[in-house]
């Protein structure tokens, strides 16, 4: 009798499993694009890393994701109990009397009670404490799942107590199998689908953060238009999401108060998707507003523990709604720039003769030179930041370090290519990329981490690889491999904090050495509550460094920052990115009357030749 209910009751979770599983399969298998697995020793190494070992879910929220990944060891190590369970159950085969199971079982009692510490936290998490990222309600399938795992255990724990030849025995092993079946019939209705799909997302994420493929002009491509233009990986993402708001507490839009939440772009995603609304306008899903507030910072994909991708869909949109003419007008007049002066500011080439000339550079040339420095929007046209790339020729000359720069430079098109003008990034790109294989570089050499990105991996797209290195890099390393030296102006050195550029910190992954230089000189560090590979924005990307802020709902995103900046007390921020030094300036130009003063911003190369013009006065 036994035999014959437990079959039954397989075949009915089985049935509505698999229908359920089979509704969103056909969902991503009618959704345009493929999935790349392309690096495979890189997407291995980070599957292990973040699917086996939880790094991601543990090292934002430590004791939080120390229980999730409680459970997540718990359930993989209870697997094969489970199996041979269902086959005892089902008449099939017994192997629950050898001596080699009694030990397996033994050995899974302290992961029961790993797993029941674990999930009875996460309740409490969930339906008492309630971080905001978790939403505003609690979540009745969260506790339903949370008792299911919970009774679980117990009923696993009872079983070493109770004789299954006896009524009670009996009853704690259906109520465990029944429990089982349940979970199974549930799971893909419910966020815990993740269980399923996250080893996949994790995998099939590309290893490089931001990720946004080239469109194909010649097949018509013209970004994302309507829920039906969502590509394979989008929408596997949709079905994936643990709703845990990791990607909502580090959106720093979101935390600025304004109205997007990455969270929710997923949810609203899943909803449509189901719905069947494929014709639905990405525009009215999302709402044309919180499309527009995304920096680009990455925060939220490199939150993800289970592998999501925002970008691709955020900036996809992007595209949709700039080949429809419908771009803020704010982008309107940068595009415009960039068409007619090939570059943001809309300056003429001129002007960056005149500092070419006047910073005495020579026009590259490999037999000669030993990198190219490129310039950038910034260092050819913004006053400011051109002191800083003076520095920067300062310590390449002491240095013996011979470069040069490009006759003719253009944008390297990272505005256009982030607020969705693909047509644009690919025609600086192209322009770009015939220059640089003209020149023939093997480094080049930028004080600019978004062209760091742009050129060391948009361009690569094209055919084109080089190596580029941000100047904190290069001259780390100038300094780390120069004979040790003596810093006599070190006892004046004061307390002064870091901003990692998102695009330095979280994109390329290099936020050690730019505090190596500093502290190199004896200057104290103070961190800034967001730092290293996961900053707080300054605001500028994604197209917002030309936003009418004053017309922004919510508190401006480089408000929020310099504040954070000024609670460390630090008299001296060190920035690393021209756009960061904008944003950050304009913040304290902005503070309540008597707010900004104090606080002194430098770049860091002229941080670190201001500090060896001291040395060499002071020796």
């Amino acid at each position: 009798m036994r035999y014959w209910a437990l079959w039954a009751l397989l075949i009915v979770a089985v049935g509505a499993f698999a229908m359920q599983i089979a509704a969103r399969m056909r969902l991503i298998a009618a959704a345009p694009g493929r999935f790349s697995s392309n690096q495979s020793g890189a997407r291995l190494q980070r599957f292990l890393f973040d699917v086996i070992l939880q790094r991601r879910t543990i090292r934002e929220r430590p004791i939080a994701g120390a229980a999730h990944a409680l459970v997540f060891w718990g359930f993989a190590a209870f697997a094969g109990y489970t199996s041979i369970e269902f086959l005892y159950g089902l008449g099939l085969a017994d192997v629950t009397a050898s001596p080699w199971f009694h030990v397996y079982r033994l050995g899974l009692a302290p992961f029961a009670g790993a797993v029941l510490a674990g999930i009875l936290y996460l309740l409490v998490r969930r339906a008492i404490v309630r971080p905001p990222g978790l939403g505003d309600h609690v979540s009745a399938e969260s506790v339903v799942i949370a008792l299911f795992i919970t009774t679980l255990m117990i009923t696993f724990l009872l079983g070493f107590r109770l004789d299954e030849r006896t009524i009670a025995g009996r009853v704690n092993w259906w109520a465990h199998m029944l429990v089982v079946l349940a979970f199974m019939a549930l799971i893909p209705a419910s966020k815990h689908l993740h269980l399923v799909l996250s080893p996949m997302t994790v995998f099939l994420k590309s290893p490089e953060l931001g990720r946004v493929r080239n469109l194909d002009f010649e097949k018509e491509e013209v970004g994302l238009e309507a829920v039906k233009d969502l590509e394979k990986k989008t929408v596997l993402d949709a079905f994936t999401c643990v709703e845990c708001g990791r990607c909502q507490d580090n959106c720093p839009a979101w935390g600025a108060g304004k109205a997007l939440n990455p969270k929710t772009l997923i949810l609203q995603t899943r909803e449509a998707l189901l719905a069947g609304t494929r014709d639905r306008k990405l525009g009215e899903l999302y709402t044309e507003e919180v499309l527009w507030q995304c920096t680009t910072c990455g925060a939220c994909e490199n939150q993800c523990p289970v592998g999501i991708e925002h970008l691709p869909m955020i900036i996809g949109a992007r595209r949709g709604l700039v080949s429809n003419g419908e771009a803020p007008e704010y982008l309107g007049a940068m595009y415009n720039h960039l068409e007619r002066r090939r570059n943001i500011w809309g300056l003429g080439y001129d002007q960056r003769q005149k500092f070419v000339t006047s910073a005495a550079l020579e026009t590259f040339d490999p037999a000669r030179h030993d990198v190219l420095v490129w310039l950038g929007c910034a260092g050819a046209f913004e006053a400011d930041f051109q002191k800083s790339l003076r520095s920067l020729f300062e310590i390449l000359r002491a240095k013996n370090v011979r470069f040069g720069v490009l006759g003719k430079e253009q944008c390297t098109g990272d505005p256009a290519k982030r607020t969705g003008n693909e047509y644009m990034f690919q025609e600086l790109a192209n322009a770009n990329i015939e220059e640089l294989k003209k020149a023939g570089p093997k480094t080049i050499l930028t004080s600019c981490p978004h062209c760091v990105k742009t050129i060391g991996e948009d361009y690569r797209r094209f055919g084109y690889e080089v190596e580029i290195v941000h100047s904190s890099v290069f001259v780390a390393g100038l300094m780390r491999d120069a004979p040790a030296a003596k810093h006599p102006a070190a006892a004046s050195a004061g307390a002064v904090t870091f901003h990692d550029p998102c695009y330095l910190g979280r994109y390329a992954g290099k936020s050690d050495e730019p505090r190596e230089l500093i502290s190199m000189f004896g200057d104290e560090i103070r961190e800034p509550v967001r730092n290293g590979d996961n900053p707080f924005c300054c605001g500028a990307g994604g197209g917002l460094l030309f936003a009418d802020k004053e017309e922004e709902p919510g508190s401006r995103i480089s408000d929020v920052r310099f504040t954070q900046l000024q609670a460390t007390g630090a008299g001296t921020v060190v920035t690393a990115c021209p756009f960061c030094t904008i944003m950050l300036k304009g913040a304290q130009a902005s503070a309540p009357a008597g707010g900004g003063e104090g606080i002194q911003f430098v770049d860091l190369m002229t941080f670190v030749n201001g500090r060896l013009k001291k040395d060499a006065a002071a020796g």
